[in-house]
């Protein structure tokens, strides 16, 4: 068998080729929502939540400076649908932010992050407002140690019944790591009967976390999901 021997700077350019078209063919690191599903998503589930009459009742869990909030709000309101958006977000430099952009709209900010549990925990990159801030202490928080803040956590089933929330429409989870955490923290509630659709984020994050989103995980997490076969 004769083996095909490449210098190194062929294999160099190779790798770098590859990693190039992967991220092309998976569309991956755009968060432009006119080139990625998030705009498709939203507007599909509105379209189809319309015909209830009922608001279309969005969770957005880890909202930044609510980009997001402001696409849903955007979206319900081409459609003719009445939008309630529950905002979540823990940084106090994002807070002040939220709640100055969406005064007067139908949006319910709340300062803390969704957990498993209730209490409070450091987060790193949270003082400045990080689009990547996190719970996890990730490489590169390492060298800025300052900027880390204490905030609270809540559990997000806690929060529906409270607040007499009986529908969502969908829960859409950017966490920074915490995701699993937070789905957790539903609790029953993690239903198809009560939560039609969520949409996470999986990436570096998630590993540096130590989380692995197996099928094994999905089964302990939600029974009642799969009793009726979702």
């Amino acid at each position: 068998m004769k083996v095909r021997e490449h210098s190194p700077l062929v294999r160099r350019l190779a790798r770098a080729f590859g990693r190039l078209l992967f991220q092309w063919a998976e569309n991956n690191g755009d968060s432009r929502t006119s080139h990625n599903v998030e705009g498709w998503l939203l507007r599909k589930l509105i379209a189809r939540h319309s015909r209830t009459g009922r608001p279309f009742v969005v969770i957005d869990g880890g909202a930044n400076v609510g980009d997001y909030t402001r696409l849903a709000l955007s979206e319900a309101s081409a459609a003719g649908c009445v939008a309630e958006v529950h905002v979540f977000e823990p940084s106090p430099h994002c807070l002040s932010i939220l709640r100055t952009a969406f005064v007067g709209e139908s949006v319910t900010v709340t300062g803390a992050a969704l957990a498993a549990q209730d209490g409070e925990a450091p987060l790193f990159g949270g003082a400045t407002g990080s689009s990547q801030a996190s719970l996890t202490k990730r490489s590169l928080f390492h060298e800025e140690p300052a900027d880390e803040v204490r905030v609270s956590k809540l559990r997000l089933g806690e929060y529906l019944t409270q607040n007499a929330i009986s529908r969502v429409g969908l829960h859409k989870l950017d966490a920074e790591g915490s995701e699993l955490a937070a789905l957790q923290g539903l609790g029953d509630l993690l239903a198809p009967e009560i939560i039609d659709a969520i949409q996470f984020e999986y990436g570096g994050t998630t590993a540096d976390a130590g989380i692995n989103y197996s099928y094994a995980n999905y089964v302990a997490l939600a029974p009642r999901c799969r009793a009726n076969g979702s």
